[in-house]
């Protein structure tokens, strides 16, 4: 169960990924930035749209803790050849 989602301001590009992908969680701020709407949704959806985000700026928490991105998942994706 996700409880609450972030979004790491400095991290984010505003690609628009998770916005496109899941409106109902994210919209586009005045400084085309992701920006929480507050509402969680389908967990689902909630994990591949912050899965889509290419600088890894979604952070979901849940049970007392993150449950995205987790270090196998940074570290999958600081070693690969498309960042």
């Amino acid at each position: 169960m996700i409880d609450k989602v972030e979004v790491d301001l400095l991290k984010c590009i505003g690609c628009g990924t998770c916005w496109v992908s899941l409106p109902t969680a994210f919209r586009e701020s005045p400084d085309y930035k992701a920006e929480v709407t507050g509402e969680v949704g389908d967990v689902i959806l909630l994990r591949s749209a912050a899965d889509s985000c290419p600088t890894l700026a979604i952070t979901l928490f849940g049970g007392g803790g993150v449950v995205f991105p987790t270090d196998e998942v940074r570290a999958g994706r600081a070693s690969s050849d498309w960042t």
